[in-house]
């Protein structure tokens, strides 16, 4: 029997920076107004991530809410009051199964992300299975869709899955295969294998603030006083790792749906507050075995409706290894170039590249840029970053070439770290991690 989740768990969560709020639809009759189908073609939905900084609208273009080849759409055929009566009809259906209904406001795709998520992670709270049904008239319909589909195939990829267990109890459709703007989340009952994989550690948030602040000083921000002995391994990834001031949350829970539902809660509170340049979320239950996965996770969904037009990330952790993060050999959002780049990169910026040249130890060291305390993600607003410098490479390994960006910020800092003794930086991070202590 399902459970029907208390109202104020979802109202209140993540309280501290509130991006949409939830309604609870009244339960006799069923009402959700006039409804009329705002369906878009997938690519215009895509495309609905604003950005707070840009008043510029590049979909200037006609808008007349078609859909991309409508004829072959399952739902062409009906009209839009017959459509609104089977929505209508269908709520009814889940309220009488005791399903609660949930009116969400959210009107862009990152208070749609932060909706969805938060709502995820409070029904996989819970020990019962759980269903809810989110309803979102301000949101088209293929918006929706979008995620769903991404989040079904997500399910199928058992090398990620493979970490997020927590996941295969959740599921997630369209209400009626698209006859409304509406999702129907569901839960089933948590198993003991469950529970342990989404369990958080006690942690201390201010130890884990000021180890995290210590290695954003040291190795982003950097110092550049080459005689500040308190300052043996500072870096510095400059406008790679943020942009102006700061600002520093938390999430302590290990449940990746409490997990993404944090990050777009931070990435909402950045769309309604232009004044924050970089936002540093410290996830410090994330193991170290499932950071590749979970990075890999919070980049994927962030480019799903293309925010990374308007949001950069670094990512962050204790153990961080290129060569663990797929895929290896090419570009991953979020993370240090491949290493089997860094030569070469080397060589189209002028540089000397005898000291990485088929050294593997040397080229580990550039690892000591992302290795932190804790896991954590910076969240670096495009519009206060450099224009990138995009420059053709030749690769070593099977002559391709490949275009590579950050060459004046990875390329000193390669030559830097290879130069140095591994131990000055094996000592920074230890220091650093002894405040965890």
């Amino acid at each position: 029997m399902t459970t029907i989740l208390p109202i104020l768990l979802l109202a209140t969560l993540f309280s501290q920076s509130v991006a949409f709020t939830f309604t609870f639809t009244s339960t006799s009759p069923v009402s959700v107004g006039t409804f009329t189908t705002r369906s878009r073609s997938t690519i215009r939905a895509t495309r609905i991530f604003s950005s707070t900084d840009d008043g510029d609208d590049d979909d200037d273009d006609d808008d007349d809410g078609s859909m991309d080849d409508e004829e072959d759409h399952p739902l062409a055929d009906v009209d839009d009051e017959r459509k609104s009566n089977l929505f209508s009809m269908m709520l009814r259906d889940l309220q009488i199964e005791g399903v609660p209904l949930l009116g969400c406001d959210a009107d862009q795709v990152h208070t749609l992300q932060a909706a969805l998520w938060t709502t995820m992670s409070e029904l996989s709270e819970q020990d019962d299975a759980q269903k809810a049904c989110l309803i979102m008239e301000n949101i088209p319909t293929a918006a929706l869709q979008t995620f769903v589909d991404d989040f079904l195939v997500l399910k199928t990829q058992s090398d990620q899955m493979e970490y997020l267990p927590e996941l295969e109890r959740v599921s997630a459709s369209i209400v009626g295969k698209g006859l409304g703007p509406a999702v129907l989340l569901e839960v089933t009952p948590k198993t003991a294998t469950a529970a342990d994989d989404d369990a958080t550690t006690i942690v201390d948030e201010f130890k884990c603030s000021a180890a995290m602040k210590s290695f954003m000083n040291r190795v982003v921000i950097g110092n550049d006083d080459a005689d500040d002995e308190s300052a043996p391994a500072s870096i510095g990834l400059g406008d790679e790792g943020s942009a102006a001031p700061i600002d520093y949350r938390f999430s302590s829970s290990a449940n990746i749906c409490a997990t993404i539902a944090s990050f777009w809660n931070c990435v909402c509170e950045m769309q309604s507050d232009a004044s924050i340049g970089t936002l540093c979320l410290q996830l410090p239950s994330i193991s170290n075995n499932r950071f590749a996965t979970v990075s890999q996770l919070l980049s994927r969904s962030l480019c799903l409706y293309q925010g990374d037009s308007v949001f950069s990330l670094v990512h962050f952790s204790p153990t961080y290894d290129r060569n663990q993060i797929e895929p290896v050999d090419r570009p991953a959002f979020g993370h240090l170039p491949p290493m089997s780049w860094l030569t070469p990169m080397l060589v189209a910026n002028g540089d000397d590249d005898s000291l990485l040249d088929d050294d593997d130890a040397a080229l580990a060291k550039s690892n000591y840029q992302r290795k932190s305390p804790i896991c954590a993600v910076n969240i670096v607003r495009n519009s206060l970053l450099a224009d990138p410098t995009i420059v053709a490479i030749e690769l070593q390994a099977d002559g391709r070439s490949a275009q590579a960006s950050g060459l004046e910020v990875y390329c000193p800092n390669a030559i830097r770290l290879a130069a140095t003794d591994e131990a000055v930086w094996k000592g920074a991070l230890a220091a650093e991690l002894a405040i965890l202590e």
